[in-house]
C-alpha cells in the first residue's frame, strides 16, 4: 500500500481522510512558484549574520535568540513573512506539517522558536543539538545535493517570539524501506560507509554513514521510502558536512 512520506517519517500524519476537505487549498498558503532556492537563501540571510552586515555584530551569549530575531526581520524585509500561517498537523520532533494537495507536496514547519537539530563535533563524538536557522538551511541543501531532493525555502511562519521556518517538499509515495534496503543504497549505491551503531544519533534503530566530507544521520526505515518502482528515497534525515577534525573523530572510533 502507498502512503506519502510524512506518514512515514513524522507521527500524527494527515490522510485525505482526517483532513477537512479544503483547508489544503486556502488561498493564503503560498505558491510553489514563489518558493527561494535554499543556496540563495544561504547567501542573503547570511549576510545579515556577518559582523559588517545590515544588523551588525552579534553577541556570543546571545547568539541563537538573536538569529531567529534577524531572521524574522530579513522575513519581513524579503516578503517572506506569514504570520497567519500555521500547520495543520503536529508531527515529530523538528517539524509540524500542511498537505498541500493541489501540488501535491508538504509543507513543513519547524516547531516554535527552533531550527530543527544539527550534528556537532564540538565534545569529541557527534551529537545531536538545536540548530542556529542558517545551520538547518545548510543542512537542508546539503539533502538536496546528496539525495537529489527539491526541499526549498518559503518562508517564516508563527510570530516575533515563536517563528517557525517554513519549508516545501514533494511528496514521494511510497512504503518504508527495511534497513537492509537502506544499508545497500547508502554503501553499494552512494559509496558511503555505515559508522558503528554507538555513533548512529537520534532513535535506537537509526543508522549513520560517511562518505568523504559527508556523513548522513538518522537513516531508518521511517525516514526512508521504496517508491513503486523500487527506488530508495531519503526523505527525513540529518546530513553534515564533515570538516577535517570531524572526518578524523569518525574514522577513529
Amino acid at each position: 500500500m502507498a502512503f506519502p512520506f510524512s506518514q512515514i517519517g513524522l507521527e500524527f500524519a494527515p490522510t485525505e481522510s482526517n483532513l477537512p476537505p479544503d483547508l489544503d487549498e486556502q488561498a493564503r498558503l503560498p505558491q510553489p512558484d514563489r518558493d527561494r532556492p535554499l543556496h540563495e537563501v544561504i547567501q542573503d540571510f547570511g549576510r545579515c549574520l556577518r559582523p559588517d552586515g545590515p544588523y551588525g555584530p552579534i553577541n556570543e551569549w546571545s547568539i541563537y535568540d538573536e538569529s531567529l530575531r534577524r531572521l524574522v526581520s530579513w522575513a519581513r524585509e524579503q516578503g517572506r513573512w506569514f504570520p497567519n500561517l500555521s500547520p495543520l498537523k503536529e508531527g515529530g520532533r523538528e517539524h509540524d506539517i500542511t498537505h498541500v494537495r493541489a501540488s501535491d507536496c508538504w509543507l513543513k514547519f519547524t516547531k516554535p522558536s527552533r531550527a530543527g537539530y544539527v550534528v556537532s563535533f564540538d565534545s569529541g563524538m557527534p551529537a545531536l543539538e538545536p540548530g542556529l536557522p542558517l545551520d538547518y538551511f545548510e543542512r537542508l541543501l546539503l539533502q538536496n545535493e546528496v539525495f537529489a531532493d527539491e526541499i526549498t525555502f518559503v518562508g517564516i511562519a508563527g510570530d516575533d517570539w515563536n517563528p517557525r521556518i517554513v519549508t516545501r517538499q514533494p511528496d514521494i509515495p511510497g512504503e518504508g524501506a527495511t534497513d537492509s534496503e537502506i544499508r545497500d543504497m547508502m554503501t553499494s549505491g552512494l559509496g558511503f560507509i555505515q559508522l558503528p551503531d554507538h555513533l548512529a544519533l537520534g532513535y535506537a534503530d537509526s543508522m549513520a554513514f560517511f562518505r568523504d566530507d559527508v556523513a548522513v544521520f538518522d537513516l531508518r526505515t521511517a525516514n526512508v521510502v521504496r517508491t513503486g518502482d523500487g527506488t530508495i528515497v531519503p526523505i527525513d534525515v540529518i546530513s553534515v558536512r564533515l570538516d577535517e577534525i570531524s572526518r578524523a573523530i569518525l574514522r577513529e572510533h
